[in-house]
């Protein structure tokens, strides 16, 4: 395992980068965090049943290796988790973090917000 702070691989599959995610643990190549895979994982979805969850944006092996990571570094997951429970409006859908209208979908939330703040 490297220095997270590097910006370079953790394992296999798992990589940080201070610019994505404030340098939350990824899926390399990818906006899924290894918090995600934890949440369904701890939800009793089976590790294998978890890509299918995520419309194939990660394979088995990526989860299993989100899950060694995981189990390597409970207490920052675990932390994380817990900070994005209590910040639910933070706490973005990994298919929804993935998407490519992303953007389009942030504006007109934000546009949705302002006018129902104006109307109230």
């Amino acid at each position: 395992m490297t220095n997270s702070l590097s910006g370079t691989t953790s394992s296999r599959y798992v990589t940080r980068t201070p610019e994505i995610l404030q340098g939350e643990p990824i899926i390399a190549d990818t906006q899924v965090t290894v918090r995600d895979i934890v949440v369904f994982w701890k939800s009793g979805i089976k590790p294998e049943d978890i890509p299918e969850k995520l419309i194939q944006l990660v394979t088995a092996a990526q989860v299993f290796d989100a899950i060694s990571f995981y189990l390597d570094n409970q207490q920052e997951i675990n932390e994380r988790i817990i900070w994005y429970e209590a910040h639910p409006l933070l706490n973005v859908s990994p298919l929804l973090r993935c998407n490519p209208l992303l953007n389009e979908v942030v504006e007109y939330t934000e546009s949705y917000r302002n006018l129902r703040t104006t109307m109230l």
